[in-house]
């Protein structure tokens, strides 16, 4: 049985420059690509690549200039939809601090569940479940600005999370975080993923963290390039080194090591030369 198509985009276009069109510089180009219930999809590129505006184009922050995106269905462009799509599809930004609205943390989790209307209790048991999700209950009395990076974005999670969206988009959300903070909010996003079953699509550089998905695309000048499993897609290494990006540094010490099996992640590496030197 097929999964739910929670986002669908068909045939993509947009731009910033608002000259005629032929003369159009498209940020986003005749992008066609599915998210189901339950995805966990990594969108690499380099900077420029389009992935931002193509999160931005996912929840109606941006509508297409030609082609159709469809959340549930529904069409971005119809405004009167604009609040149900973003409970479907919520989105967190690369810094918490343009997210977070209130100055005690449980009162910023609320701030979207106060927004759908819904009945106090319900908002309280939103929040309190939201904070758990991502760790930071004990943390929901505290203000904002005196947490660490991971534990802001942590509650910008919480904040999209108490919205009940079945997709979740992250605009390179670990970029501005040290390693620490990279951590707990890549833990979070997998918890999100593996525990409520929740689609995640995450736009990120770190390769690392892109091996960690089921599905890779590769963005290159607006278009997808290339789009698989992670074994798949990091076959290519000529094609995502000519386009700026890196390969896991596993997956290079295996290919150098002349090893067959397929390797992305540290552990991964181990055991294919433990097991190759087993065969010697």
């Amino acid at each position: 049985m097929d999964k739910e198509v929670i986002l669908q985009f068909k045939d993509v276009y947009f731009t910033y420059d608002e000259d005629e069109v032929q003369e159009k510089s498209w940020a986003v180009s005749g992008v066609s690509l599915d998210v189901h219930k339950g995805d966990y999809i990594a969108v690499l590129g380099h900077n420029g690549s389009g992935k931002s505006t193509l999160a931005k184009l996912s929840n109606a922050i941006l509508i297409p200039d030609k082609g159709e995106v469809l959340v549930k269905g529904i069409k971005t462009t119809d405004e009167d939809k604009t609040m149900e799509i973003r409970q479907h599809v919520g989105m967190v930004f690369q810094n918490p601090d343009n997210q977070i609205v209130a100055t005690v943390v449980e009162e910023d989790v609320a701030f979207g569940p106060e927004n759908l209307g819904l009945a106090p209790e319900k908002i309280r048991k939103r929040v309190d479940d939201a904070l758990h999700a991502v760790g930071m209950y004990e943390f929901r009395d505290k203000e904002p600005h005196k947490l660490s990076g991971g534990q802001k974005q942590r509650v910008a999670i919480a904040g999209i999370i108490a919205m009940q969206p079945e997709c979740i988009v992250l605009d390179e959300s670990t970029a501005m975080l040290d390693p620490k903070g990279r951590k707990e909010v890549m833990r979070t996003i997998k918890s999100l993923h593996d525990d409520l079953g929740m689609a995640v699509v995450f736009i990120t550089h770190n390769m690392d963290e892109a091996v960690q998905a089921d599905k890779v695309v590769v963005m290159e000048k607006g278009k997808i390039l290339l789009q698989g499993t992670p074994n798949e897609v990091f076959k290519n290494v000529d094609e995502i080194r000519r386009v700026g990006l890196d390969v896991p540094q596993s997956k290079l010490l295996a290919m150098k090591l002349g090893l067959k099996e397929d390797v992305l992640t540290p552990i991964e590496c181990a055991d294919a030369i433990i097991n190759d030197w087993k065969k010697k």
